[in-house]
């Protein structure tokens, strides 16, 4: 058995147990390896330690009981092994920002960070972001014109290859784009976080914007400091470098976010949605007051 399965085999343990009582003796064990031995693996492969992983397990999943209605706070708390109702309010405003009775009464508001079940595919995509540590980029203003939509969190997993797909039927349409072609995707959204989802901008990227034929949208990238990291494997993938990004490496810098949006560049090295050897940029827009870098 390979460190990354005894890994995966623990984390299949833990998602079992999530309203069980256990601790990181049994996880270990579940692991194949003594306690010191899998806390360092796990936190090596993943990036968060097994007990991070186990609490914000748990209180990520406590979100959707909340929105469910169906339970009262307190007996979330004891179903999610916190003990009370008292330590279950602390950790979950400790880690979300708010009390669990906002969450419950604002079903739809965006509670970040979530931790989602880890699985193979993350740590594949993660472990890649991980070996090449982020570039602080100075951009310029950038003018984009495409097609831009809204995706709700309960469509399932984004894949925008049918949308790409009509973008590249119209894109002749475009004119001033800056040869050859420079492509983009971009994630926004809303400050009404009762909104549950994501407004995207896919398009390329042009001169100017002198008479945009009015099928198109004009987004505008403003000028600043990112950070950029490389995102390999299938585009379609993305969002496993994303949870990366928000989930582990932000969380441990200085860095505070500036605009709310992030977006990708699909250059040369970009083979495709589906393609394991695919290579895409992501930009993070940051203010870097005093980084730590890691």
């Amino acid at each position: 058995m390979t460190n990354k399965e005894k890994v995966l085999q623990a984390i299949k343990f833990i998602e079992r147990n999530l309203q069980s009582d256990i601790g990181m003796l049994e996880i270990a064990r579940e692991g194949c390896c003594s306690l010191y031995h899998f806390t360092r693996l796990f936190q090596g492969i993943t990036g968060m330690s097994p007990k991070k992983y186990l609490l914000t397990r748990r209180l990520t999943e406590s979100v959707n009981e909340l929105r469910k209605g169906n339970k009262k706070i307190a007996d979330i708390a004891y179903d999610y092994q916190f003990g009370s109702h008292e330590v279950f309010t602390r950790a979950f405003k400790k880690h979300f920002g708010i009390n669990p009775s906002v969450a419950k009464s604002h079903k739809n508001l965006n509670v970040q960070p979530a931790t989602f079940a880890i699985t193979e595919d993350y740590i594949y995509q993660s472990e890649k972001a991980r070996n090449e540590p982020p570039v602080l980029v100075q951009l310029p203003q950038k003018l984009l014109v495409g097609i831009s939509f809204f995706r709700g969190d309960d469509q399932g997993p984004i894949d925008l290859s049918l949308e790409w797909g009509q973008f590249m039927n119209v894109i002749q349409a475009i004119k001033n784009k800056i040869m050859p072609e420079r492509f983009y995707q971009v994630q926004f959204w809303s400050k009404d976080q009762d909104l549950g989802g994501l407004y995207f901008h896919i398009g390329v990227e042009v001169e100017n914007i002198d008479d945009v034929d009015p099928q198109f949208v004009v987004k505008v990238i403003p000028q600043g400091e990112y950070l950029q990291f490389i995102h390999k494997g299938p585009a379609n993938k993305v969002r496993y470098t994303y949870r990366y990004i928000y989930q582990q490496y932000l969380p441990g810098t200085a860095y505070s976010l500036t605009h709310p949006f992030n977006f990708e560049f699909y250059g040369k090295k970009c083979l495709g949605p589906y393609n394991e050897q695919s290579e895409s940029e992501v930009f993070i827009p940051v203010d870097t007051g005093n980084p730590i870098l890691g």
